[in-house]
Parts: structure tokens; C-alpha cells; sequence
């Protein structure tokens, strides 16, 4: 089979072009796609696809377009003869999915796919996962187990570890309680990258090598919003991408924009005392530590060795890149705002910003630990999915600090596939500089349903196809704490006193009338998942009471809430419903008092009422 599949002919030039690309997979084998292959004509479909993507990926949208093309044509006969090999099942539900998250610019936006393609994979993914054996069941949980178990055992080494790397930081950086902060995420994600993904590998947990992972990871934190506010001085990317522009030199044997200095802001008429960023301190004051953290960098680096230089400096060069990346997107955006790009291009872009940087910095941290970056190429791939799906919740928490600055997953999916929500949102938020607070997220829930939604749909798509036990955990929590719950949230409390709670079942009917109104058509399962999530944002005691004696359920939905399939929720909220009867009917009650933002008639009232009875 594989003999009657045509190869495409290529130029010289795209004959260089692919072994440039070959050499950069063999340098990074965890920027290859992995479909679980087996059988000779899935591994080459693996290996067509992984260079298809590394082309898009490192070379640029706009460039190879012709070698893409082949190399798609090439993919699409390989993808349709892996039917007939064993296994092919998942891995074309590997292939599928890998096509899903990562469109090429001629692909459509994804608002334009079909909605039942999506969630056709999403089914097909929770299948997969309910079919398998006990024993790869029991082998997932004891693995995970063990790296708890090692975790709580060397967390003192950890915490002696973090204490030494600290005092290796500015000063400028400590002192200030932002600046700190966002150190302090960054100390926290050291230990379980070590733990979890290295398996607690490395030679000595109290090594302080590790620090130019952490300082070159705060590094590009403050770089980029640095660099955001430079962007929004200035009045947008196309002035600063231009100063950038003129200013970098790509060469990774040095750290990117030793030059820039504050006399090339001043040129372009910013007056860096006068501008505050979102740390609340000056841009000049910003920049004073951003050159504090690099001359630590480079003075843990004068006697690294040549490896741990150049992923260092490789790092730092790719994440400058995807700034420029940026600026070059915002040129072809609607209205040139880095918020209303194309979806294919912001999936391209995020790649960029989430996977590789985190894919990067794990090789870079790999090194230091004495570590083959190869051996952990599954592990590497895997957290530069869970950077990916993070992202989503921190950019939805974030919209009204994002809106016309910068790209932002739940912004490009409202402006490009629900443009009264996102209209709403630029009416609600657009002379914020604060995250949304804890207060306002069930209004977002509500006036930006489709949204809300759309983010959660592919954060779970990512986590289904990518994520292991300990990472599905993970991703769960950090739903919890930054969306999905009021108690301990991430997001600020908010400045005024929210009103009283209603019942759970209250907020589960209200949620519906505020995403489908009161059509007579029924209401679908994903419809009542995401009225249950909406509902549980103020409290989960009363759903908790109607699933029990369900102890499984009532777990499941404590820990593993966004795990959970719509199926599974839409049955806790019918049980909810069930449970709470007269909760129904006095909500039902308030609707007809007008209680909401609809005009509710008698008929209408009994068409909701009928559509949700249980």
C-alpha cells in the first residue's frame, strides 16, 4: 500500500527547506506530532504531518506555501490508506484532532466548521477513553500515585531549593509586591515540572542550576508585558513591531535586544516615567528590572556550559519572535487590533506563544538538570498542551485587560463567531485595566454564553487528547480557581457586595432563559451542561445533595467537573431538577414576574416549562 502512494517531486530549494526542518525535529522531537502509530503507513503519515506542522510553525504562515501544499496532498493520500491497518482508529483520531487544533492559514476559521465535527471528535475521544482495559487503568493511577508520593517527599529539597534561587533574584523584583507575584507563580511551577514531567530525575533537588530556567522564564514574563505596553503607548504594534524590528538581530549566540534602550522609546515619543503599566509601575521602572533580571541571566550563563547557553538564548530569541509574530498579525486583522484576528491565525500564533515556549523552556530546564531533553519528548509535548489549554481560562479572566491590546482566545472566538457577544463585551469592558472580577464572571457566563462555551469546548478537546491523570487534575483545578467557582478564585473579589445566592436551580433556569430564551425546541445536553457549570459557579451544595447516593458522580463533579461529559452533566442537572421541585416552580414563578431581561407571555412560560420538565 505504502509503494502505491505517490510521493510529490521537490525543488531544490524545498528539498533544503525540508532538511532544515529535519534537522530541527531531530534537535526537538517533541515538536513532532504523535498519532500512536504502529503500522508503517501511520508512522510515515506521522512523519508527513509533523513536518507540515514544523513548516507552518517555524517558517511562518506565509511562507513555503507550495512545499505545504505538497506536503498536504501527500498527508491526505497517506491519511486515507491508514484505514486498513490496525489500529487506525485512534490514530486517525489523533490525525483528526491534530487538524482541528492546528488549521493552516487556508484553512477555514474554525467558527465556520461544522459544530457537529467538533463534537463528534469530542465523543469519539470520551469512547476511547471509557474503553479502556483495567489495567492500563490501574497502571495510570499507581504512576500517578508514585509521583505524588515522591512530590511530598522532596518538597523540603524543593522548598531549600526555592529559598537559595530566590535570593539569586533583583532586588527590584522582590520588593515589589506585583513583580513578586509573579515569581512566585513561576517558583511554584519548578517543583511539579521537575516531579511530574522529569519524574524526579534530576541529580540534586537542592541544585540551584535550575535558576536561569526561572529567572529566563520571568525574563520573558516581563518582556512581554513590556512589550504590550510599549504597543499601547504608542497607539498600537505596527509602530513599536517597526522599533523592533529595526533593532533585533537574530542570533542566538547573545541574549535578543541588548540594544534597546529607553532613549528609543523617547524617540517615538513615550515618556516612560509618565506611563504606569499594569504592575503599577512606570515603564521606565519596568524596563530597570527587565535589565536587573537579564544581568543575572547573563552572569549565570559566563560560566554555563555552551548547551545551556544556547537553549537559554534560543528560548528568549523565540519568545521575542512571537511578540514580532504578533505585530505582523495585526497588520492583516479587522481594524488592525491584535483582538480581531483571523482564527487560523491565532491558533498559529498561540502555538507559538504557548506550546513552543513551554516546550522550549522545558528542553532549556532539562539541560540544567542534567537531563536528555529526547528521552522526555512525550512528557515536553504534553505540558506545552497544558500552557495551551491554561491560556484559554487566563485569557477569559484577562478579556477586559486584552481588549484592543492583544491577541486573546475567548475575544478572537467572539469577534469572529459571536459579534454581539463580543460587541457587548467592548461595550462592557472597554475602559477596563483590571481582570474580571469574581462578581462579574456569572454576567459573562450569561451575556457571553456561545463564548464561554466555545473556550471550554476546546480546552476540553486539548485535555482529552493530550492530558494524563495527574495533568487532567491539574487542569481542572485551575478551571475551578480561575472561572468556575466563586470561593478561593484567582480573580479579584470585585468593589461591590454581590447580591444574596439564589437556589441552584434558580440560577440552572436562568442560565438557560439567558442563553436560548423561550423557543419551544428542546434543550439540548451541551445547553444544560453549561447551565449546571453556570450555576455551580456560586455553590455546589445543592447539586451535591441531588446526586447523592451517587458517590461517583458527586466526586467526579467535586474534581473533575470539566472532565465530565455533557451527558454526565446534563443528567446531575436533570437530577437537580428533580430533586428541588418546588425550587422549579418558584423559579418559574419569577420568570413570569418578569424577573429577567425577557418579556415572558403565558404561552411562552408553559412551552419553557414543558421543554424542562424531567
Amino acid at each position: 500500500m505504502l509503494a502505491s502512494i505517490t510521493m510529490p517531486s521537490f525543488t531544490p530549494s524545498e528539498r533544503l527547506a525540508l532538511r532544515r526542518i529535519e534537522s530541527v525535529l531531530a534537535c526537538h522531537p517533541y515538536m513532532r506530532i504523535d498519532l500512536g502509530s504502529q503500522g508503517p503507513l501511520a508512522r510515515e503519515l506521522e512523519g508527513v504531518l509533523s513536518t507540515r506542522l514544523a513548516l507552518l510553525h517555524t517558517e511562518g504562515p506565509s511562507n513555503t506555501l507550495s512545499l505545504r501544499a505538497k506536503l498536504r496532498a501527500w498527508e491526505a493520500q497517506l491519511a486515507e490508506a491508514v484505514h486498513d491497518e490496525p489500529g487506525s482508529d485512534e490514530v486517525g483520531l489523533r490525525y483528526e484532532t491534530t487538524l482541528l487544533l492546528h488549521p493552516g492559514p487556508e484553512s477555514l476559521p474554525r467558527g465556520q466548521r461544522p459544530a457537529a465535527q467538533v463534537a463528534q471528535i469530542t465523543r469519539r475521544w470520551e469512547g476511547l477513553r471509557q474503553r479502556r482495559d483495567l489495567e492500563s487503568i490501574l497502571s495510570e493511577k499507581a504512576a500517578q500515585s508514585r509521583d505524588f508520593v515522591r512530590h511530598g517527599a522532596t518538597l523540603p529539597f524543593y522548598w531549600l531549593r526555592r529559598r537559595r534561587i530566590r535570593r539569586l533574584v533583583p532586588r527590584v523584583v522582590t520588593d515589589n509586591a506585583q513583580l513578586r507575584e509573579t515569581f512566585a507563580a513561576i517558583e511554584e511551577i519548578g517543583p511539579l515540572v521537575d516531579n511530574f514531567a522529569f519524574r524526579g530525575a534530576a541529580a540534586s533537588p537542592v541544585s540551584t542550576d535550575v535558576a536561569i530556567a526561572d529567572l529566563a522564564f520571568l525574563y520573558m514574563q516581563l518582556a512581554d508585558e513590556f512589550l504590550d505596553e510599549l504597543a499601547a503607548a504608542v497607539g498600537g504594534h505596527d509602530a513599536a513591531g517597526k522599533l523592533l524590528r529595526a533593532l533585533y538581530r537574530d542570533d542566538t549566540a547573545e541574549r535578543p535586544l541588548r540594544e534597546l534602550s529607553l532613549s528609543h522609546l523617547r524617540s517615538l515619543g513615550i515618556w516612560p516615567d509618565a506611563h504606569t503599566t499594569k504592575f503599577g509601575i512606570t515603564l521606565s521602572e519596568l524596563f530597570d528590572a527587565l535589565d536587573q533580571v537579564a544581568t543575572s541571566i547573563d552572569s549565570r550563563l559566563a560560566d554555563a556550559r555552551r548547551e545551556t547557553v544556547h537553549a537559554t538564548n534560543l528560548f528568549l530569541h523565540h519568545c521575542f519572535q512571537t511578540y514580532l509574530d504578533e505585530a505582523e498579525l495585526c497588520s492583516c486583522a479587522r481594524e488592525r487590533r491584535a483582538d480581531r484576528m483571523r482564527l487560523q491565525d491565532t491558533a498559529w500564533h498561540f502555538y507559538r506563544k504557548n506550546n513552543m515556549v513551554m516546550m522550549l523552556w522545558l528542553d532549556l530546564r532539562a539541560h540544567l538538570l542534567g537531563l536528555d531533553p529526547a528521552k522526555y519528548a512525550g512528557e515536553i509535548r504534553r505540558w506545552g498542551y497544558l500552557l495551551a489549554s491554561f491560556q484559554i481560562f487566563d485569557d477569559l479572566k484577562d478579556m477586559a485587560l486584552d481588549l484592543g491590546k492583544q491577541p486573546s482566545y475567548p475575544l478572537q472566538i467572539a469577534a469572529n463567531d459571536f459579534p454581539a457577544e463580543f460587541t457587548w463585551l467592548e461595550a462592557q469592558f472597554r475602559t477596563r485595566r483590571a481582570p474580571i472580577s469574581r462578581d462579574e464572571v456569572p454576567e459573562v457566563n450569561l451575556r457571553a454564553s456561545g463564548t464561554v462555551q466555545q473556550c471550554m469546548r476546546w480546552s476540553r478537546l486539548i485535555a482529552l487528547a493530550h492530558f494524563d491523570n495527574t495533568l487532567l487534575y491539574a487542569w481542572d483545578q485551575r478551571w475551578r480557581k480561575s472561572w468556575t467557582r466563586r470561593r478561593s478564585s484567582f480573580n479579584p473579589r470585585g468593589g461591590t457586595m454581590h447580591r444574596a445566592r439564589r437556589h441552584a436551580v434558580d440560577r440552572l433556569v436562568r442560565a438557560l432563559v439567558a442563553m436560548r430564551g423561550f423557543d419551544g425546541t428542546s434543550v439540548g445536553e451541551e445547553q444544560l451542561a453549561f447551565a449546571l457549570d453556570a450555576s455551580a459557579y456560586e455553590g455546589s451544595w445543592q447539586i451535591y445533595l441531588a446526586l447523592f447516593p451517587n458517590i461517583r458522580a458527586m466526586y467526579r463533579f467535586a474534581t473533575l467537573r470539566m472532565w465530565m461529559s455533557a451527558e454526565e452533566k446534563a443528567r446531575a442537572a436533570r437530577q437537580l431538577l428533580r430533586r428541588y421541585p418546588r425550587a422549579r416552580a418558584n423559579a418559574l414563578v419569577c420568570l413570569a414576574d418578569a424577573d429577567v431581561d425577557h418579556e415572558v407571555s403565558g404561552d411562552r412560560l408553559e412551552a419553557f416549562s414543558k421543554m424542562i420538565e424531567v
